[in-house]
């Protein structure tokens, strides 16, 4: 199925499903349809919900035309038809900006809460939360604030401290030539960009592994990713995925 979305510069021409009303639109995509249907009963009777749509497909919900961008999208981290990765990515980049995402899911480790974040969720819950705790990450990223579940929260805190300790052991040119590295760049590329020699480009590569204790250069980078010291550059729809 085509993913049919609009061009990211149309996103000022979106009508928000009622950020600037009484009631917000709200969309929901998990393949588990009990848990949706339920949930519908439920946001239906916040006075701050108006209309609850769902769908058991990212991409079924990308391709309906007829409905337009809700207010608030509550979306599982895994789901049918592409990765929630995905769905996050294209929703942040072809729909509203002011749009609220909230991820609620049973995909709870910390560099995926650390990656939604950075790519743009406004919230993330464990799917063992409580209705109570739902309701009030809805009523503060309405407000303009993120929430993290109570149940994950003391875990994401303990991670950023120590992923900070990591950061401080780097030099800011050994910063950047992991950034480099990450991104694919080779040694002479990164020493003609840095303008440095490639054999200090090579001194720099090998001083950030042995204070991060990796061997390899794929090593490197999975460490880099997996404590948030990359993230890579969020990808723009395709043409064909823009084009309706």
């Amino acid at each position: 199925m085509e993913i049919k979305l609009k061009h990211s510069d149309e996103r000022s021409n979106f009508v928000l499903g009622g950020l600037k009303n009484s009631s917000i639109k709200v969309v929901l995509v998990d393949e588990l349809v009990i848990l949706t249907d339920a949930l519908r009963c439920v946001l239906q009777g916040m006075q701050e919900i108006g209309n609850v749509a769902s769908y058991t497909d990212g991409k079924v919900f990308l391709a309906d035309k007829s409905a337009c961008p809700p207010g608030i999208l509550i979306m599982d981290w895994a789901i049918n038809g592409m990765s929630g990765l995905e769905l996050l990515d294209f929703a942040r980049n072809a729909m509203p900006k002011e749009m609220k995402i909230i991820i609620l899911s049973t995909v709870t480790d910390v560099q995926t809460i650390k990656h939604a974040i950075r790519r743009g969720a406004n919230g993330f819950l464990p799917k063992t939360t409580s209705l109570d705790e739902l309701k009030e990450a809805i009523v503060q990223v309405i407000a303009g604030k993120q929430y993290i579940g109570k149940g994950i929260r003391d875990n994401l805190i303990n991670s950023v401290f120590t992923d900070e300790q990591v950061v401080l052991h780097l030099s800011p040119r050994e910063k950047e030539v992991l950034q480099k590295v990450c991104s694919g760049r080779t040694i002479k590329e990164i020493a003609y960009d840095l303008k440095l020699s490639a054999h200090t480009v090579q001194y720099y590569h090998r001083s950030v592994m042995d204070k991060l204790k990796v061997k390899r250069t794929t090593d490197l980078i999975v460490y880099a990713m997996q404590h948030g010291l990359y993230i890579p550059e969020l990808k723009e729809p395709t043409r064909s995925q823009r084009a309706g």
